[in-house]
C-alpha cells in the first residue's frame, strides 16, 4: 500500500492486489480517496489507472488559458480610469487577504493565501495586476503596512510552521501544513513573474535585509526538510533558483547556509521519490557549483 499526497493536498492510498487463480493474469490497482477536492483527486486516480494499464502518463504541461478583465468597455477606454481602476482592485486585494491572515480562523488563513497565490499568477488575473501584486508583497514600503504583514505571515509560516501560538493536534497541525505550502507557492509564483519581468533583482536590492537575514535560511531549511516536506522543498527549491540568478549577494548567503548539500540531498531524494522536486533543484545547484 502507497499512501499518497499531491500539490494539491490531496491524499489518497494506492493498493495492488493479485487476481484470483481462476481469473486471467495480471493485477488489481485501488485507489481510494482520504481528503482533498474531488476533481483533483479523479485526474490524479486517471492519470494512476491509465499508467497500470501501460496507455503511459503524458508529462508536457497543459497549457492554462488565461483569464483576465477586460476593463475598457465599463470605462470608455480611458486608460487613466482604467489604470486608477486597475491600482484600486490590487489595493482591495491586498487588504481583503491581509484581514483574512489576521484572523484567528485558520480557514480564513487557508483562503487568504489562496487568493494571494491566485493574485500573482499571470494566468489567473490581468498581466500588469499580477506583476504590481509580486511587487507590493516584496516591496520595502515603510507607508504599506499591508505588504509588511503579509511578509511577516509568510516569516512565521517557515520559521515557527505556523500563524497563532495553536496546540499542535491533528486538525490544527493539517493546516498548519497547507499554510506553509501556499506561503512558499506564493513565493515561488512571485518571484518566477518577477524574474521574467526583470524586476526582481532590484526588489531584492530594496529589501536586501529580509532577503539575506530571513528568506535564505529559511528557504534552505525547507529544501532540508524534503523527505517529510517533499512539496515544501518543491516550492523552496524553485524559490532559490530564481534568487540565485538574480543576486550574487543571495547567491553567497545561500552558500554560507550550505544550500548546495541541501539542494542535493534533496535532488537525491527526488530521482527516486518525487521527480518535479528533483528537477526544481538542478538550477541552484548549477549555480551554487560555479560560485563554490
Amino acid at each position: 500500500m502507497a499512501k499518497c499526497s499531491t500539490l494539491d493536498y490531496v491524499r489518497f492510498r494506492v493498493r495492488l492486489f493479485a487476481p484470483r487463480k481462476n481469473e486471467d493474469e495480471g493485477t488489481i490497482v485501488e485507489v481510494q480517496k482520504r481528503r482533498g477536492d474531488t476533481i483533483s483527486f479523479l485526474r490524479d486516480c486517471r492519470a494512476i489507472l491509465n499508467a497500470a494499464e501501460g496507455d503511459g502518463v503524458d508529462d508536457a504541461p497543459s497549457e492554462a488559458v488565461p483569464i483576465h478583465i477586460d476593463f475598457g468597455m465599463a470605462i470608455a477606454g480611458d486608460q487613466t480610469m482604467q489604470e486608477e481602476s486597475e491600482e484600486d482592485i490590487l489595493a482591495e486585494a491586498i487588504q481583503s487577504a491581509v484581514e483574512l491572515v489576521g484572523r484567528e480562523e485558520l480557514d480564513l488563513n487557508v483562503m487568504a493565501f489562496e487568493s494571494l497565490v491566485a493574485l500573482v499568477d499571470p494566468l489567473k488575473t490581468m498581466p500588469d495586476i499580477a506583476l504590481n501584486a509580486c511587487k507590493t508583497i516584496v516591496a520595502n514600503d515603510s507607508k504599506d503596512k499591508s505588504a509588511s504583514e503579509i511578509r511577516g505571515a509568510i516569516a512565521a509560516l517557515l520559521r515557527n510552521g505556523s500563524l497563532h501560538d495553536d496546540e499542535g493536534d491533528a486538525i490544527i497541525s493539517d493546516f498548519n501544513e497547507i499554510l506553509k505550502n501556499l506561503a512558499l507557492c506564493l513565493l515561488s509564483k512571485t518571484f518566477a513573474n518577477m524574474l521574467n519581468k526583470r524586476c526582481l533583482e532590484t526588489a531584492i536590492q530594496d529589501n536586501s535585509e529580509w532577503f539575506l537575514d530571513t528568506l535564505i535560511p529559511s528557504l534552505v531549511d525547507a529544501v532540508k526538510s524534503a523527505k517529510d516536506r517533499p512539496h515544501d522543498a518543491l516550492y523552496a527549491s524553485d524559490c532559490l533558483s530564481n534568487l540565485l540568478r538574480a543576486s550574487k549577494d543571495l547567491l553567497k548567503r545561500a552558500d554560507e547556509e550550505n544550500a548546495l548539500s541541501a539542494l542535493e540531498e534533496a535532488k537525491a531524494f527526488g530521482s527516486t521519490h518525487h521527480k518535479s522536486l528533483a528537477n526544481a533543484t538542478e538550477k541552484g545547484i548549477t549555480m551554487l557549483e560555479s560560485y563554490s
